[in-house]
C-alpha cells in the first residue's frame, strides 16, 4: 500500500524539510508526494480591529 503524503508550507521562506524529518522518524518510506505551484499571495479576508477570539 502506498503511504500518501501531503506536505504544505505557506511562505518562501519556509522549507518542508521539518515534515520530511517527521515522516522519517514515523517510518514512512518512499512516500507518494503531490505538489502544486505555489498560488500567488492573495489579499488578506480578515477584517481589521477583530480577533477570532471575539467571534
Amino acid at each position: 500500500m502506498a503511504n500518501l503524503v501531503y506536505k504544505r508550507v505557506s511562505t518562501d521562506q519556509q522549507a518542508t524539510a521539518p515534515q520530511n524529518l517527521v515522516l522519517f522518524a514515523a517510518g514512512i518510506e518512499d512516500p507518494v508526494v503531490f505538489e502544486a505551484d505555489p498560488a500567488p499571495p492573495a489579499a488578506s479576508t480578515r477584517s481589521s480591529g477583530r480577533s477570532s477570539a471575539s467571534c
